[in-house]
């Protein structure tokens, strides 16, 4: 990829000054992950010095293959799950806030022990220990792109993955492996149900998911990561109330207005 520091202006451009969309695409098609990353890295920093936010976390996206298909591509991608757009359920957000909204079920663990690189490899089984609670939650996936099914791998890590936001559940800290990687899902919009899933749609289920993070990323004690949609996707309108249920472990809702 040529042009870190332009291509992060862009993006910045769109995601602080409302000069959306993003003129980015000059960069369709790259497949520079390492670049990638190196501008999600930029745009992180200055999204933080003026939202004065704070990373908390991360997401891990395209985590099962339906996921992948609707974006093109061949593996995961991990992003930042940020202060100041995550929220407890029942939150309420704003139809113009956003280019647009996708709304995707997952799990995400909280960690009471730090996970990293150094450690390497990791497995499902290795890093359930460290793990001291699960949250339900619904990612708030957008794109400041044209077209984000169509960009390719690097526009959507630099674009911090596409998270726009994170609703999250109560903390469950009474749960054991074989509950949640057996865990059941289903979305509702306006108290119908839309979609049914479970954790095992993720890659590895959520810890497998964990693991494969971990491997790449330094995780401090106290993070969360959010895992991955466990249905299939929701685009969300104005005026729609959206519940994501995942039974013992809770729901979680979001009303679009």
């Amino acid at each position: 990829m040529m042009d870190m520091d332009k291509l992060g202006e862009c993006i910045l451009a769109a995601r602080l000054d409302g000069k959306m969309p993003a003129q980015t695409e000059h960069w369709f098609g790259s497949t520079d992950i390492d670049d990638a990353y190196n501008v999600q890295n930029i745009v992180l920093g200055e999204i933080g010095r003026r939202r004065n936010t704070k990373v908390i976390g991360r997401k891990v996206g395209c985590t099962n293959q339906s996921a992948r298909d609707l974006l093109g591509l061949d593996g995961p991608f991990h992003g930042a799950l940020l202060s100041d757009t995550a929220m407890a359920s029942p939150a309420r957000i704003a139809r113009s806030d956003y280019p647009f909204i996708v709304l995707e079920p997952e799990f995400a663990l909280r960690l009471g022990k730090p996970l990293g690189p150094e450690s390497a490899p990791h497995t499902a089984e290795s890093v359930a220990g460290a793990v001291d609670a699960v949250l339900p939650a619904l990612e708030i996936v957008s794109s400041c792109h044209t077209d984000w099914t169509r960009t390719g791998p690097a526009l959507v890590i630099a674009d911090n993955g596409s998270s726009y936001g994170w609703v999250h559940g109560a903390p469950v800290t009474d749960w054991d492996v074989d509950s949640l990687m057996n865990a059941e899902v289903t979305l509702h919009v306006d108290g119908e149900q839309i979609a049914t899933g479970n954790a095992g749609n993720v890659d590895g289920g959520p810890l497998g998911v964990l693991a494969w993070l971990a491997d790449r990323v330094l995780l401090p004690a106290g993070a969360i990561v959010s895992t991955g949609t466990t249905t299939s996707v929701h685009f969300g309108d104005r005026g729609e109330r959206v519940e994501a249920r995942f039974g013992k472990f809770g729901e979680v809702s979001v009303e679009i207005v």
